[in-house]
């Protein structure tokens, strides 16, 4: 099937070269300013896994970068749109373009995170329009949120619990039904329903996991205040078959260029509809309190006197497999550490450009090329990102290095008795250890 892909970020790009690996012919319309030469060194999303799987369907002749919208709109079967939040102003751009210049039968799908009621809008503007031209094409409006987490989405596309297909239309949910097919989905795995439903469902979905961290990280902060180890109390709560493992790890707050400006754009809305969003209102403000945890932790140890001194970040990025740091608890440390007159050291495997390109030219902030490196003279080790490389470290060679032996263990990697036993000062977050 002949396919096209508006949106060059990690979900365009993900559906894009996923659905071209099993045959179909996918055209990826980028949405910044490229001439057609430049599209093939377009700087690719550093997702594992993705760069390979794009660079092997563009030499496989399925996967092409289109940058002129009349050629991708032309004589396709199926036209994804996959917006990132930074790009959802141009949607209308992209749906009035569809509804000017198809020349055939299409289906529609909206994979963006987008408000209820934008899919029914969207064919509003795609009726006026051709009945305004005195075209009759059947058109297929269909809502398909994405469920991908960074760091793992190509088998969240390829391999997903559930796809969600909001439309009425038989003939576009079946289609999409065969488009997936090549994926061994089975038939539950599609969940019908109407084009408001699945969109509201994506908010409803990060809501719920963002109210559920928000109070892990609000009951292991009390746990400490009763020098309890909340580890000890997840295992009572994951082993209980209606709560589980998953989002359950207290940690210095959850981030993203999605995740909480998601949450966050569900409550503006409803919002302005005049409703009441009192706890979605207070796990937002509680995830921001969380993100200065460890800051917090140093506070108290030091007795408020950070001036002069150097700390250590290890990780940046909000989450482990990826160059991202919006959002990041990493960022809301270093700025209240940097504020009191601290030195900050960082290194992160792959996030050290992206952080600097937010960070700017603010001083303070030195940028280490190696873990340890990163240590030298450090006063405290403060991990925020749960690298693997980061789990088994040199413990011996670690307090060689630094002038003061204390890790703030912002994602709970380290066993605290081990860390003790090597000569080290231990805080963690939850972990029943009060400063």
């Amino acid at each position: 099937m002949k396919i096209t892909v508006f949106g060059d970020d990690l979900v365009g790009l993900v559906t894009a070269s996923s659905l071209a690996e099993v045959g179909n012919e996918v055209l990826c319309v980028p949405l910044g300013s490229f001439k057609s030469e430049e599209c093939n060194e377009l700087l690719i999303n550093d997702e594992p896994g993705l760069s390979k799987l794009v660079e092997t369907q563009i030499k496989q002749g399925r996967f092409h970068y289109e940058v002129s919208w009349g050629k991708a709109v032309a004589e396709v079967s199926c036209i994804f749109i996959a917006l990132s939040s930074k790009h959802l102003d141009i949607a209308d751009e992209i749906i009035y373009f569809i509804a000017q210049h198809i020349k055939s039968d299409v289906i529609i799908v909206n994979q963006s995170t987008s408000v209820m009621g934008e899919a029914e809008r969207f064919s509003l503007i795609i009726r006026d329009v051709l009945a305004r031209r005195k075209a009759r094409y059947d058109i297929c409006m269909v809502a398909m949120p994405a469920f991908l987490s960074e760091g793992r989405a190509i088998k969240d596309f390829t391999q997903p619990d559930r796809i969600l297909l909001g439309s009425s239309q038989k003939k576009a949910t079946d289609f999409l039904k065969l488009l997936m097919r090549p994926f061994k989905l089975k038939e539950h795995q599609f969940i019908i329903m109407t084009a408001k439903a699945a969109e509201y469902s994506k908010f409803a979905v990060n809501a719920l996991l963002a109210t559920r961290m928000s109070l892990i990280n609000e009951m292991a902060n009390v746990a400490e205040d009763f020098e309890i180890d909340f580890e000890q109390v997840k295992q009572a709560l994951g082993t209980d078959s209606r709560i589980g493992f998953n989002y359950i790890n207290p940690g210095s707050g959850f981030g993203g260029p999605n995740f909480a400006s998601d949450v966050e754009k569900l409550v503006n809305l409803l919002v302005t509809e005049g409703k009441d969003v009192q706890l979605l209102q207070k796990v937002l403000a509680n995830n921001e309190n969380q993100k200065e945890v460890l800051f917090r932790k140093v506070w108290r140890y030091f007795e408020s006197d950070l001036e002069g001194k150097t700390f250590t970040i290890w990780g940046l990025s909000f989450k482990p497999e990826t160059s991202t740091v919006e959002n990041s608890s990493s960022i809301k440390t270093i700025e209240a550490l940097v504020s009191q007159g601290a030195n900050v050291i960082v290194y992160d495997p792959k996030a050290i450009n992206s952080f600097k390109q937010i960070w700017g030219v603010r001083g303070n902030v030195d940028y280490a090329t190696d873990m340890y490196d990163a240590l030298k003279k450090s006063d405290g080790l403060l991990l925020m990102t749960e690298w693997k490389q980061f789990e088994s470290p040199d413990f011996g060679k670690i307090k060689k290095i630094m002038n003061v032996p204390v890790i703030f263990d912002g994602r709970n990697v380290y066993d605290p008795s081990w860390v003790i036993s090597q000569g080290f000062d231990y805080y963690g977050v939850g972990r029943g250890m009060k400063i």
